[in-house]
């Protein structure tokens, strides 16, 4: 399970809907200067324009967002009948949408109901088959693909010494049948018995999933010890440190997928990718099918990672990006690659990986990957498309074992607390005092013009209007000019009008972003990165005569 930093411990470890009358309220005011006259222009500007909009291809239109709100998230207790002890682990069970197992590190396996509707039942009980001590225990539970049909059920947990022999000490996936909502102990089939190397209650990891083509996914740590004694990071030859990805379906227990990378090829063929100390926890967006994982750190650093075909992840090489045992490191089997993020250990002791966010709620976090730490209980969630830095969601109180993704995507915090909690938004920061946080507010100033689009268009979530009456100061700060907080108006002098606003977007009309400014794109919602009439022509001729009010 999570290891502490000196690995001597003994513990154990729809879209957000704003109300309508909210988003519909007017944050500008009429100017005076609204005559007929430059009404009238306005329309002979379309008109030049309209035909030609008609032929030029409005192209692909990326999805946008603004950076998420930080500490702008809060927990929620949900699946309350799973108020139990020890929980390391939670899966859906397939064919029954609002059900699902909790899995106690002591052995003992909970159904539970997602909507209440029953007290939670036991599943099933390898009490009696597990070693359970400082990170040993019951540690996961996957449900066969084709659970509906075959009823088989897949745990990884560490057993009693004798049942390891003649192995000392080893972590076993096995499999069992299940019947009538029960799992039968006794018919037991030991797929795969992994030895640990030394007499070490540590760094078994693990996980079990099914990944998207059906094969079986397994996590598992260095062996234990501090340091990597046995330096079974960087070796490809044995199961340590590394991914593990074995078919098991339709097998009595297992055979090796024919596309695993090192079949055929020095190196072990169950290996999926290596170097890697504690793999805790990692999963699979269910969008893109990408593996992404966090692995607990030694005394500095914890990280997280986009997993490769074959990749190998530094350890003991390197602690994040620190070297961290240098030896022998000249020549590693294939290149290092390096982590997506790491923080060090003034933040937290023991990273636990969450999921990439595809719900619909929390549309600032759409598509980050979510993660926290056991220790400190801080979550974080970090764009998978860029380099910048992961936000801080919420600084909980929290020991964060395990999350977990419901059928709507919406991600669940598995808690040594005996608790489960939803990650939701908190009720401030509430920029616009409107009574919805800024997390799932998608206007944050109430300008009209959603954060996603501000966020494209280059200006100020938070600020409605202007920071200056200065004219053309809209360039930003790389020219020592604040940027115009209202989008629509592109000249920055608190007014749509024809000369300083309108005109400027015309005469970039069919005009791709860049070369255009992003600040022309306004419209659609996200900006579509084209200027055209349908979008942000007739999007400020709309606002036109309109200022903007503070």
């Amino acid at each position: 399970m999570h290891a502490t930093p000196s690995d001597c411990g003994s513990r154990v470890p729809d879209r957000a809907e704003k109300k309508e009358g909210t988003r519909n309220r007017r944050t500008a005011d009429r100017h005076p200067g609204g005559s007929l006259a430059r009404r009238l222009a306005i329309f002979a500007v379309l008109s030049v324009v309209t035909l030609a909009s008609l032929v030029v291809g409005r192209g692909d239109a990326p999805a946008a967002q603004a950076a998420p709100t930080p500490n702008g998230y809060a927990l929620v207790q949900d699946v309350t009948t799973a108020n139990i002890g020890s929980m390391v682990d939670f899966a859906l069970i397939p064919g029954k949408p609002d059900e699902a197992v909790v899995v106690t590190q002591g052995g003992v396996v909970w159904r539970v109901s997602l909507t209440g509707a029953f007290a939670r039942t036991e599943f099933g009980n390898l009490s009696g088959l597990v070693r359970s001590s400082s990170e040993e225990g019951l540690l996961s539970l996957a449900f066969s693909p084709n659970f509906t049909g075959d009823s088989r059920v897949y745990v990884y947990y560490t057993p009693l010494a004798t049942r390891c022999a003649p192995i000392t000490r080893c972590s076993r996936i096995a499999r069992m049948p299940v019947v009538n909502n029960d799992m039968v102990e006794a018919s037991e089939t030991v797929v795969l018995d992994i030895d640990q190397e030394i007499a070490q209650s540590n760094h078994n990891g693990g996980r079990l999933l099914f990944g998207p083509g059906g094969y079986l996914y397994l996590s598992i740590g260095d062996g234990g010890g501090a340091g990597d004694p046995n330096e079974t990071g960087q070796d490809i030859n044995d199961l340590l440190g590394a991914m593990i990805r074995i078919n098991v379906t339709g097998q009595q227990t297992y055979s090796i997928p024919a596309d695993n990378p090192f079949v055929g090829v020095a190196g072990d063929d169950r290996l999926w990718a290596y170097g890697l100390r504690n793999p805790w926890r990692y999963s699979f967006d269910r969008v893109s099918g990408d593996l992404w994982m966090a692995d607990v750190g030694q005394d500095a650093w914890e990280e997280v990672e986009k997993i490769a075909k074959g990749g190998n992840y530094g350890w003991d090489c390197y602690e994040g990006n620190a070297s961290f045992e240098p030896a022998g490191c000249t020549s590693p089997p294939s290149p290092f690659i390096f982590p997506r993020a790491v923080y060090a250990h003034t933040l937290g002791c023991s990273v636990t990986g969450g999921y990439i966010y595809r719900g619909t709620v929390l549309q600032e976090i759409y598509g980050w990957y979510v993660y926290g730490d056991y220790c400190s209980g801080r979550i974080w969630a970090v764009n998978p498309a860029d380099t910048s830095n992961p936000v801080q969601l919420v600084d909980s109180p929290y020991n964060i074992t395990s999350f977990a993704e419901l059928p709507n995507g919406e991600l669940l915090v598995i808690t040594f607390q005996s608790a489960v909690y939803r990650l939701t938004c908190a009720a401030t920061p509430d920029s616009d005092g409107d009574g919805h946080g800024n997390a799932c507010d998608l206007d944050d100033d109430n300008d009209t013009f959603s954060d996603a689009s501000e966020a494209v268009i280059g200006t100020d979530v938070l600020d409605r209007c202007a920071d200056t009456t200065t004219p053309d100061d809209e360039r930003g700060p790389a020219f020592g000019e604040p940027v115009s907080p209202w989008p629509a108006d592109i000249n920055d002098d608190r007014f749509v009008d024809i000369i300083g606003d309108i005109s400027k977007v015309t005469g970039a009309f069919a005009q791709s972003v860049p070369p255009a400014p992003a600040r022309y794109d306004v419209a659609p919602d996200p900006p579509d990165r084209l200027i055209d009439v349908i979008g942000d022509i007739s999007r400020l001729t709309g606002l036109f005569g309109t200022a903007c009010v503070p």
